[in-house]
């Protein structure tokens, strides 16, 4: 019986060092893939012809924005390629998601990783970043929507 005692705070102590790693792992490999660099092919291409074959990058938002159940990490703009980048969890993949100014304009939708979805959209002008991104959030039967507006500042 005392070997069972010496036995149990090990098991214990193992089964929550486990826990915890994987917790920690999910949480690096969240912050990894919200500042991530990514690039469409049109993006990669406008890239490869600027002078230091890098393009420029604006972050557009000073900390994370959270309405209702939704939450926009990081959105980063690409003026010479004239690309936004938005970091989204929790949206829905089946709602529309796109600038304010632009509404007719769809993203590059990445898939989810570590819940994590990125949309990339193509061919928005500085001038079209004041209106915010917008979220429609719909309900399931698709009867009413909510518009979810997440401002971008530089």
């Amino acid at each position: 019986m005392p070997h069972k005692r010496k036995v149990l705070p090990v098991l214990l102590a193992m089964a929550v060092l486990i826990a915890v790693s994987g917790l920690a792992w999910q949480a690096v490999g969240k912050q990894q893939t919200i500042h991530a660099e990514v690039r469409t092919a049109r993006m990669a291409q406008i890239e490869s012809t600027v002078p230091d074959g890098i393009l420029s990058a604006q972050e557009l938002l000073a900390q994370l924005a959270a309405q209702d159940g939704v939450t926009l990490h990081r959105a980063v703009y690409y003026p010479q390629a004239e690309a936004l980048v938005c970091f989204f969890e929790n949206e829905d993949p089946n709602r529309d998601i796109y600038p304010a100014a632009l509404p007719d304009c769809t993203a590059t939708i990445l898939p989810d990783t570590y819940g994590i979805t990125a949309h990339i959209f193509e061919d928005v002008p500085a001038d079209a970043l004041s209106g915010g991104v917008i979220v429609e959030k719909t309900d399931w039967q698709f009867e009413s929507c909510t518009p979810l507006t997440f401002a971008l500042g530089g």
